[in-house]
């Protein structure tokens, strides 16, 4: 019986160690864890701050790009408007007007129609199928 107290006294113990082992691990993994949102929220507030710094010098290159444009007069941008146009013209977007857009829009309205009755009467014929083939059975 000693033996069987002996052994039963091991095995406790083996399971006692397991549980202490994975108690062991959840306190490192959650020290590591604190440690890492403690060094992020250090660092965030200067991260944002270099952010913003960041954003302000574009703001500040892009509104003096702008005043030069604007500076230069209507030229410039018309020539950009002129880019513009042809680079769409290029692409085939050019020459596009709203009458086209609706005299399109009107045709894949009627195509649609067209499909939705072929589509309805294509449901129908097996049905009629069915029917017909019943009443030449009787």
């Amino acid at each position: 019986m000693s033996k069987e107290k002996s052994q039963l006294k091991e095995v406790s113990d083996v399971a006692k160690n397991i549980w202490l082992a994975g108690l062991g691990a959840y306190g490192r993994a959650f020290d590591e864890a604190q440690e890492r949102y403690e060094q992020a929220s250090k660092e965030t507030p200067r991260l944002f701050t270099e952010l913003v710094e960041k954003g302000r010098n574009l703001e500040s290159q892009a509104r003096t790009a702008i005043d030069d444009v604007a500076s230069k007069g209507k030229g410039t941008a018309t020539s950009l408007e002129e880019r513009i146009n042809k680079v769409r013209a290029n692409l085939g977007f050019g020459g596009v007007s709203v009458e086209d857009f609706e005299r399109l829009e009107k045709k894949v309205d009627a195509l649609a129609k067209k499909v939705n009755s072929l589509s309805a009467a294509q449901k129908k014929a097996p049905a009629k199928r069915a029917a017909a083939s019943k009443a030449a059975a009787e």
